[in-house]
């Protein structure tokens, strides 16, 4: 069994309204979420679940109350839809509107109570602001009080335009602002305010498990009362790639096979391929020299237990 929870979708209403979303660096037009497309990509590769998520990384950009709402009601909708119609095939974490917290809290609460969504998924920057900052205290009320696990996926931010040049903010910048919007959240003593919280770092969490040592430096007055790495210890990682066999084996040593969970990043890839990232993370993992019952932890077994799936 593997299940994927880095797993991409774009509701066609969403593409239409956001335009700018289809132009993708990586080479690939992003296309209308089509559920048997998906369904024979992810039966050519034996993914049995994958949980839908969207980024949705420019809704915050303008700032726009009325606009960031309808998108991610267009996105929850959409893929609570694929869950009702497919419901041992579909998951979904929810995309809850932040620029305005009273709409994001009821917006998760219609999430969770109407649609039966599995988790919530945001962006590391929400328009160049970060979750730690005070205003967000009730989304993380509202996530604590839910029980379900926060993904964050990176994206761009506002920044220098020498990140532009040669994509750098694609290859760079996202590993480095996962690490930074994650790092933020466990120095502001949030995981302390919220002990059962479960959050999910995309991709292996960027920098995060080479730098723990220098993370633990206690500069700039942490507000967490453990050592750092306690925190980062308990996050869970995302094996979505392009990744090196060797990198998921360092997470596996460094904070446990208990913490990783498979994750693919589909439909995106390189010039066009829509699909090259399965075999990419497929190959990976069966290269990857750690137990049987590891890597199935790593395929199903921790996400099952995450999000609480039930059998079959």
């Amino acid at each position: 069994m593997i299940i994927d929870t880095h797993f991409h979708a774009f509701p066609g209403k969403y593409l239409e309204l956001v335009p700018e979303a289809q132009n993708d660096v990586r080479g690939v037009g992003f296309h209308a979420f089509d559920h048997r497309e998906y369904l024979d990509v992810m039966d050519q590769y034996g993914i049995d679940i994958g949980v839908l998520s969207n980024t949705g990384g420019r809704i915050e950009k303008e700032g726009n109350r009325a606009r960031a709402l309808e998108l991610c009601r267009i996105i929850n909708d959409s893929f609570a839809e694929a869950h009702a119609k497919h419901p041992r095939r579909f998951k979904a974490f929810a995309r809850p509107p932040m620029v305005d917290v009273d709409d994001c809290v009821r917006e998760l609460k219609r999430c969770y109570e109407q649609l039966g969504m599995h988790g919530v998924m945001l962006p590391t920057n929400l328009a160049g602001r970060y979750l730690d900052e005070p205003d967000f205290r009730p989304f993380w009320d509202a996530t604590a009080a839910g029980g379900k696990p926060l993904f964050l996926h990176p994206a761009n931010a506002p920044c220098q335009a020498n990140w532009n040049k040669y994509s750098l903010q694609q290859k760079i910048l996202w590993p480095t602002d996962s690490t930074l919007a994650i790092s933020r959240i466990v120095y502001s003593g949030i995981f302390d305010r919220y002990p059962n919280l479960k959050l999910i770092a995309a991709h292996l969490g960027g920098m995060i498990l080479l730098y723990l040592d220098r993370l633990n430096w206690r500069e700039g007055n942490p507000e967490c009362k453990l050592e750092p790495e306690h925190y980062f210890k308990r996050l869970y990682y995302d094996t979505a790639g392009p990744i090196r066999t060797a990198f998921i084996k360092l997470a596996c040593d460094t904070v446990g096979a208990d913490q990783i969970l498979f994750g693919s990043d589909y439909p995106h890839g390189r010039a066009g391929r829509d699909d090259q990232f399965y075999p990419m993370t497929l190959s990976a993992m069966d290269e990857l020299d750690v137990s049987k019952r590891d890597k199935e932890k790593i395929y199903y077994q921790n996400a099952k237990k995450l999000f609480g799936f039930e059998e079959g």
